[in-house]
């Protein structure tokens, strides 16, 4: 059953990780009907039928290319779909809502019950992070970070720590200050020229769903990880001094694994400084 569910939840990744890519499309070109319109080919403008749209099956098995003319689609939209169904994967196991009690005829034999309220936080955590995967591909690919994505995660991160008291909400307050404050020197000692208002909003959402003491870990990894690959695009002259690297995917890896992971890093961290 587990298994079952498991698979369920990339499938579903994968079909929303296909829904994300045509809203990051429209919303960049301000296309009309973002949600109910048909799917269209951006070169040839043919509407695609539903077999061109499968999650990542379709995508493998045209090679890459439009089936009408030809010309190359992204690997950006496989990748979407990759990920957003890997991240679903992962945040079911996390929260498995499945429990398993053993029949009362036969204890080998057991029956699945579902948790309500961690199915609440799984389909909670499923929203936010498919707005973060948003964040995280609209940033790397146009170079800024829509309000659509990180306003709504914001103020859906503010109802689900009033729900679930985690974070706080003075924590919630707290770290959505500090998240901002921490973007906004920036931006004043820069005069806007190392991180945009994005990066400001970003932030907030940062602390709202973290809380002040996991969001200072939160902007480590990120930093620390986006030093590490801009050396890496600089030794093999992949980019340049004045190449701008986007901020926001590195903010989305470094809030998501401190979402997961945050607890273990920090007691591990805790352990040496504190033998």
């Amino acid at each position: 059953m587990n298994l079952l569910f498991a698979t369920l939840a990339f499938v579903l990744g994968t079909a929303i990780g296909s829904f994300l890519s045509v809203i990051i499309y429209r919303l960049h070109n301000n296309k009309k009907g973002i949600i109910f319109s048909r799917s269209i080919c951006p070169h040839c403008k043919k509407r695609l039928k539903w077999r061109h749209m499968v999650p990542i099956f379709s995508w493998l098995f045209l090679r890459g290319k439009c089936a009408y003319c030809s010309k190359k689609i992204s690997a950006h939209y496989l990748l979407l779909e990759i990920t957003t169904g890997l991240t679903f994967l992962v945040t079911f196991l996390e929260f498995n809502f499945l429990q398993a009690i053993p029949s009362i005829i036969d204890s080998s034999i057991l029956l699945y019950t579902v948790d309500w309220y961690i199915l609440q936080q799984f389909l909670f955590y499923i929203i936010e992070f498919s707005l973060l995967i948003g964040i995280f591909f609209y940033d790397l690919i146009y170079r800024i970070i829509p309000d659509t994505f990180s306003l709504s995660a914001i103020a859906i991160g503010i109802a689900g720590g009033l729900i679930f008291g985690d974070p706080t909400w003075l924590n919630m307050l707290l770290g959505g200050a500090l998240g901002f404050l921490f973007f906004f020197l920036q931006y004043i000692v820069s005069q806007g020229r190392w991180i945009g208002g994005g990066d400001l909003r970003m932030g907030a959402l940062m602390g709202v769903l973290l809380g002040w003491e996991k969001t200072l870990l939160a902007l480590a990894v990120a930093y620390i990880l986006g030093t590490i690959i801009s050396i890496y695009l600089l030794i093999h002259k992949k980019a340049k001094g004045k190449t701008q690297i986007p901020l926001g995917p590195f903010l989305v890896i470094g809030l998501i694994g401190t979402l997961f992971y945050g607890d273990i890093i920090m007691n591990f961290y805790l352990n040496i400084l504190i033998p």
